[in-house]
This record gives C-alpha cells, structure tokens and sequence, in this order.
C-alpha cells in the first residue's frame, strides 16, 4: 500500500460527492497462477445479464483472465478508500465522473487502439470536462443514448403534419394539433428530473453548452476573477423557449408522473413526448401497436444547425493504481471491438461512438441516426451541474411560477456557492 498520508476523510473531502486521493494502490486478490482475476464495477442492472455474455464470450478467448462483474455502483467510494477500487469502471460521463478523471484516479488511454477508432466528437465531450495533466484520455465512449422528441407517427400522417426541421415548423405543428383537440407534448411536472429533458433540448440548441461551462468559475479563485458568463446573461432566450414548449403541454401537467405520461401517450393522449429512448420499450409494451419515431429539437430556422442531444450512457475508465493493468486493457479492448460496441447499441436503442458505425437498425430512433454519424450532438446540460445544484427542484418551479429571471439568477447563485466551496 502506498505510504500516503491521505486520511479516510481527506479523501472524502478530496472527492466532493465521491472522488479520492490520487493513485491509490489497490491491492490485487488475484492468486498467483495462470489466472488474472479483475472486477468490472457497472451500475446498469437493465444490462448486467448482458454484461454476464459478454464476460463469458471474453473469458473463453481468454482463458488467462477471469472477470468478476460488480454492479454495485454504490462500491466505487468505498473501494477507492479501502484501496481497492475496481480494476475497469463503467460511468455514464459527467461532471461527476470528470471530477475522478482530473484528479488522476483513471489511467491513461490514449495509447489503445479504441481510441483512435472512437469518434472525435465523442473524445470532444468526455475531455471538455477537463483532462488530467491536460491531455490524458481518463474514458473511452462505448454507448451514446440519444434523445429527442418521440412522436405519433399515425398522429402526423393523419393531420398531415410533417416532422419540423426548424422553431417556425415545429411551433405551426403544435398549433395543428391543438387546433384538432390534440395535446401536442404530453408533460410529467410532478416527476421533476422529466423536465429535464425538454430544458436540454432548447438549451443545447441554443448555447454551445461545452463551452459555456468550461468557462463557467469552478474554484473561489475563479469567482474572483469575475468571469464574463452566466447563466443570467447566456440562457435567457433557451429559457423562455422551454417555456413556450411547456405552454403546448396538457393543463394538468403539473400533477402527472413519467409513468403517467407513458401511458397516456402510448394510448394516444398526445403527439409528441419529450423523454429519452429509455421509454421507448415501455410504450410499446404499453401498446405494441403505436408506430413511434424521434426527431432532434429545432431551435432555428436553419435546418443545418440542428443537433441531437445524447449522454455519454456508458464509457469505460481503467483505475490508474490497478496492479492488472495489462489484463485491465485486454477486457476494454475487447469491449471496445466494433462488433461488441454495435451489437450491444443496437440492442439498447443507442448510438455507437465508433467512428464509420454501423447505422441503427431501430426504426423509432433512426431519425437522430444522420445528426450521430455527422457529429451533430450536444451533452444533456443536465450533466453539467454538480449533484449539490438541485437542478430538478428549479426546474419544477419554474415551470409552476414561470419566472424566467427568477430560475436564471438561483442557477447563478447556486453554482457560485458550489465554487465558493473549491479551493
């Protein structure tokens, strides 16, 4: 073990909600032998029997390393302070992940193969969060889930509406739906991490979201520099267009859950739904005869700025300290094999992040396919925010009170206290 004088509580105050130290050793439990034991942490547990194949798939190539799949992903912390943490991590990437990566926990790699195969434009996100030493790879990308504005495809053609490619035509669509007696977006306020989704649309539709937070003060010392962004002056026009989304939602929007909102437009309360691809199986097992598709969010008049928002739904990071490190990189090589990374998206109506990838096979979702393969996408804004900004909470109130000058001035407040807090 290294003989670092790091405290348990240094650690933890190292960490904010959950980073440590840097480099801790781990200590290996494999026996000495012909066989390499490491553990694979992921928090997915819609995809741990999957994550089971492929374990199997690659311990039968690899007789020489056994896989132990940890789906906890409340052991991260723990491992990290006990020095043991897993050997490959899986995250879905973001702020919270970054903090890890900038402080050197994940090791370098850029040295892989899957790196240069893998998508700049996905590289672009993970490392707009910030590198360690300023150039190292800490994640590589194995899943975008992108997200859109799911739609009644039977609802479209019957009112002969046409899926919009800009603000103008995507406003005239909700104006003849609700013209016909037909709720144009079916809205979930009393679930308030749903507002999330329409929030991220017209936000990353309307501000370069990367950019705007890596200008964004994240340290005291920062705040004294008075930097010339806020949320005040950059977010002002994308929230008073979430507002007028929210002003197409049913009257009752306030009251009504995300499982509320599945049932009611799978049985056709609506036109449109703005969820992610994570719905999509509970509609249509909700009704297996609805004919869904998904189209980005137009935030212009010009069709050719449109972009698709994703999430970084799961990268793989190696632990720096592992002492298996070269049986580490097998297993993420394996992982990151066109065909692994294809067949496992296809499966979980995602995107691959692999550069000449195999389009979707999904016709519900192939509408955000052109805007993945050009490199046409935005991380949801929501995984910007540290988990001490309750986002969701202002979210709901904003959409109660509609005060746009209210919401923008407490996300500016609240991020300031959050880096009043960093050294």
């Amino acid at each position: 073990m290294s003989a670092s004088a790091i405290s348990r509580r240094s650690i933890l105050a190292a960490a904010g909600i959950a980073a440590a130290a840097l480099a801790l050793p781990a200590c290996s439990n494999a026996k000495a032998g012909a066989v390499t034991t490491i553990r694979l942490q992921q928090g997915k547990p819609e995809v741990v029997d999957y994550f089971n194949g492929l374990i199997k798939d690659f311990e039968a190539k690899n007789p020489d390393i056994r896989v132990v799949q940890d789906f906890n992903g409340g052991n991260w912390v723990p491992g990290l302070i006990r020095d043991n943490p897993a050997d490959v991590v899986t995250n879905a990437y973001s702020v919270t992940t970054a903090d890890f990566a900038k402080k050197g926990i994940f090791a370098n790699l850029a040295d892989l193969p899957a790196a240069s195969m893998a998508d700049p434009k996905a590289l672009e996100l993970i490392n707009s969060f910030g590198q360690y030493n300023g150039s190292e790879l800490s994640a590589l990308p194995f899943s975008l889930a992108a997200a859109g504005v799911i739609y009644n495809v039977d609802l479209f053609a019957q009112h002969n509406v046409k899926v919009p490619t800009t603000w103008s035509e995507f406003l005239a669509a909700c104006q003849t739906f609700t013209a016909a007696g037909i709720t144009p977006i079916y809205g979930t306020f009393k679930d308030s991490w749903t507002l999330g989704q329409p929030y991220g649309y017209v936000s990353g539709g309307t501000v370069d979201l990367a950019d705007f937070f890596s200008r964004m003060p994240t340290t005291a010392a920062d705040l004294k520099n008075n930097p010339d962004v806020s949320f005040t002056k950059d977010f002002k026009v994308a929230t008073e267009k979430f507002l007028q989304v929210l002003g197409f939602m049913q009257k009752d929007a306030g009251s009504r859950a995300y499982t509320d909102g599945n049932a009611a437009f799978a049985k056709g309360g609506s036109a449109m739904y703005m969820q992610g691809p994570w719905a999509l199986s509970e509609l249509t097992t909700i009704n297996p005869a609805i004919q869904l598709g998904t189209f980005p969010l137009p935030m212009s008049e010009d069709p050719s700025v449109t972009q698709a928002q994703v999430t970084l739904d799961m990268t793989f990071s190696i632990a720096r300290s592992t002492p298996r490190m070269d049986a580490a990189k097998r297993f993420v090589s394996y992982l990151m094999e066109p065909a692994v990374v294809n067949a496992y998206n296809n499966k979980f109506s995602a995107f691959s992040p692999l550069k000449n990838a195999e389009k979707t096979t999904n016709e519900q979702v192939a509408g955000l396919q052109p805007f993945i393969t050009d490199g046409k996408y935005y991380l949801n804004v929501t995984n910007y925010f540290p988990p001490a900004i309750t986002l969701n909470n202002y979210f709901q109130t904003l959409a109660l009170n509609k005060n746009t000058d209210a919401f923008l001035t407490t996300l500016d407040d609240s991020w300031h206290r959050v880096a009043a807090r960093n050294a």
